[in-house]
């Protein structure tokens, strides 16, 4: 995959931290939201100084990736985050919840900050201090040469709003990249499906009875000047997220959820028919107009595509390039922009300007940037729908049928 951009969709909580009341066999964890580190980043200090230059991470890979490898940008653009607490007694960690990343991982207190810049500034898991601790230190490797990320199998027990997964296996890692000082998160909760041996999170929490249903659900508020970045649902739909549609006759129906096959694999992968750009009814262009895939990723807020496919899109909305892949216009002209439709299952999923457009300060006035970034591997065709698809239309992820489920959000 892509450089994924390090903003990152995190949540969890235990009861001390405030759950919310559920239904049995379910649980709901609240998203917090904060600004991205990209925003964070532009808006720091220059650290070339210190011998920190982003041009070698953008240097192209002579190899494939495989499963396991991780895009060095992850949650670079990723404005939420929520909490896990690890052990016994509990350390409380600040965590990502990735759709995209079948794997579990936190940063560790072996973690020597005088090397990795990355681990600065960040709650790291001690495993001495847990008594429910074991032991497994198979080595990890993100394989992504002198930037990559390193670690080691642990096993532990995870609380999550409040139910608890005991010997839950994951990754401590010791070596991330310096990027991550600018991110609040401490690791990653992987939701992506299971693949192999290793057994994700929400597999053990069915495995333990600790949900009923084997789906789960993301919200995500489209409100960007609040704090409260919207909710993950385990083993649930929550209705009130819907969008209801009222009829001729008054009659209020939720909007119709359009359920797409996943493909085999970690990702939440699906076949996507088109893409449309439309300047009126009149006058528009498509885009893989005989079908692509597409992945559902909460670890950015990016919509990542086909280099070529997004030039045409930037070329659609006059965006000029402003820096580490990002695309900024005119904030003037935000409302009059292009509708975006991704066409899923047949229907119509729109995107219009103020929805793919994201506003942020940089230094001392505003920029308004496209959410649409281009793929830095030549060989990627197909599309990643991150935060600024996923706050627009809530979804559905159903572990049990292999299928995803998109709907207007409420």
């Amino acid at each position: 995959m892509n450089f994924l951009l390090i903003c990152v969709i995190s949540i969890t909580t235990s009861t001390a931290l405030g759950a919310l009341p559920v239904n049995n066999g379910t649980i709901r964890v609240e998203l917090v939201r904060h600004k991205s580190a990209f925003e964070q980043h532009i808006n720091a200090p220059n650290l070339e100084k210190y011998g920190l230059n982003f041009d070698e991470l953008f240097k192209p890979h002579n190899t494939n990736r495989t499963n396991d490898s991780i895009a060095l940008y992850r949650y670079f653009d990723n404005e939420f985050y929520g909490q896990i607490v690890i052990g016994h007694p509990g350390q409380t960690l600040n965590v990502a919840f990735d759709t995209a990343w079948s794997l579990s991982w936190v940063i560790s207190e072996k973690c020597e900050i005088w090397k990795t810049i990355g681990c600065w500034f960040h709650h790291r898991y001690d495993h001495t201090k847990s008594s429910e601790y074991k032991k497994d230190n198979r080595p990890y490797s993100g394989n992504e040469g002198t930037y990559n990320l390193t670690g080691f199998y642990s096993y532990d027990n995870i609380s999550i709003a409040h139910s608890n997964v005991t010997a839950q296996s994951f990754v401590e890692m010791v070596n991330v990249p310096y990027t991550y000082i600018f991110s609040k998160i401490d690791g990653v909760l992987g939701l992506g499906l299971k693949t192999g041996d290793y057994d994700p999170f929400f597999y053990k929490l069915l495995r333990q009875k600790k949900i009923k249903n084997p789906i789960f659900s993301i919200f995500l508020n489209r409100d960007r000047q609040s704090n409260k970045g919207g909710n993950i649902m385990l083993g649930f739909v929550d209705d009130k997220h819907i969008h209801k549609t009222q009829l001729k006759n008054g009659t209020i129906i939720d909007d119709t959820i359009t359920y797409l096959p996943v493909d085999p694999g970690q990702y939440w992968q699906f076949s996507m028919d088109s893409i449309v750009v439309s300047y009126s009814s009149k006058e528009n262009f498509t885009l893989c107009p005989t079908g692509c895939k597409a992945i559902s990723d909460t670890s950015s807020n990016d919509i990542i595509g086909p280099v070529d496919d997004v030039a045409k899109i930037h070329d659609a909305i006059k965006a000029k390039h402003f820096f580490l892949g990002k695309y900024t216009v005119n904030c003037e002209t935000v409302n009059k922009l292009p509708k975006i439709d991704f066409v899923l299952g047949g229907q119509y999923f729109q995107l219009e300007g103020p929805q793919y457009i994201v506003k942020m300060s940089y230094r001392s006035f505003s920029i308004c940037l496209s959410a649409f970034v281009p793929s830095t591997y030549s060989y990627q065709k197909g599309w990643v729908l991150g935060g600024a698809f996923l706050a627009e239309y809530y979804s559905i992820y159903d572990i049990y049928n292999k299928n995803i489920g998109f709907v207007k959000a409420a």
